[in-house]
């Protein structure tokens, strides 16, 4: 891992990079939690951005989630310059109920775009742009008309340099890394490719699994609880891997499993209810957008691939 070097905050503020994990609690669980001491991601690093046209009161965490995603973005940098990871919504400052989501509620889970690059293979600008299985994407924009598509790839090095980083981090205990099944194909043939270190590979196999909505254009990372803030009511989900059990009672602490849901789920928009929208907005959907989301139905219901942690 390339060692962070502090910078000036953007903005000003706290420097994530230099507060101690006490700062900060993740309390409850990320489908009913809240966040105690939420500490602002700064609006730009080395090698990251804050998405823009996100609310920015929604780059709230905890100091771990934080400092990983500071340097895991850097060693991208370092290694792959010339692209930014691009980072949504984490939390609100305290927690609880964020528009949008079912979980985001303590500081735990964030959204990153992938990294993407145009069909000329230069850096492109990180958008929720679902990619297919061959790897591509169109960004289109007004979609009743073609004339302004532009056609992406996913930038797999950089992709994959980014996840690699994650879970190399020594303080970063992934619980889950949600993504479609194909994007989760193509990272690991890359890093086959390139011999990446196998205990990486297998790691990233085991955390990465396809939810019930597709997340064909982002990765969904949850982290688990720190152990300091199971004691103070921090909650997780599952799967529970025998290597954080072994991280936990190297600490003596043990896992605390979130409670059934005592709230109704927040309804989300569906696949079907984003095409009903985009018609009645756009009148009329051309038929490269039609032709796409017919293909999208063979991926967007959750599969069933019967590993060990995502059956």
């Amino acid at each position: 891992m390339v060692p962070y070097a502090s910078e000036p905050v953007p903005g000003g503020g706290l420097d994530p990079m230099l507060l101690a994990a006490a700062h900060s609690a993740s309390i409850g669980n990320p489908v009913e939690g809240w966040l105690q001491g939420g500490v602002p991601l700064p609006l730009h690093g080395k090698g990251y951005v804050f998405n823009p046209l996100r609310d920015p009161q929604r780059r709230h965490g905890t100091v771990e989630l934080l400092q990983v995603l500071i340097r895991s973005a850097a060693a991208v940098d370092e290694l792959l310059p010339g692209n930014r990871l691009t980072i949504n919504d984490i939390s609100l400052p305290g927690g609880g109920t964020i528009s949008g989501h079912a979980s985001h509620r303590n500081g735990r889970d964030v959204d990153t775009q992938f990294y993407l690059i145009d069909h000329r293979g230069r850096p492109f600008p990180g958008k929720a742009i679902p990619i297919e299985p061959d790897g591509t994407g169109v960004d289109y924009q007004d979609l009743s008309i073609g004339d302004d598509d532009l056609p992406v790839k996913l930038d797999v090095p950089r992709t994959w340099a980014f996840v690699a980083a994650l879970l190399s981090d020594s303080a970063a205990h992934i619980n889950r890394i949600y993504v479609v099944e194909h994007v989760r194909t193509l990272l690991i043939a890359h890093a086959e490719r390139i011999t990446a270190p196998a205990a990486v590979i297998r790691r990233f196999g085991h955390v990465a699994c396809q939810p019930k909505f597709p997340h064909d254009d982002h990765f969904h990372i949850r982290f688990y609880c720190a152990p300091d803030d199971i004691p103070a009511g921090c909650e997780d989900t599952f799967p529970i891997y025998p290597w954080h059990q072994a991280h936990l009672a190297a600490r003596g602490q043990t896992v605390k499993l979130a409670r059934g849901r005592t709230k109704p789920r927040p309804k989300l928009t569906s696949v079907a209810a984003a095409r009903k929208r985009a018609l009645k907005k756009y009148g009329q959907l051309h038929p490269e957008v039609s032709d796409f989301l017919e293909r999208r139905k063979a991926w967007v219901d959750k599969p069933h691939p019967g590993r060990p942690y995502c059956p």
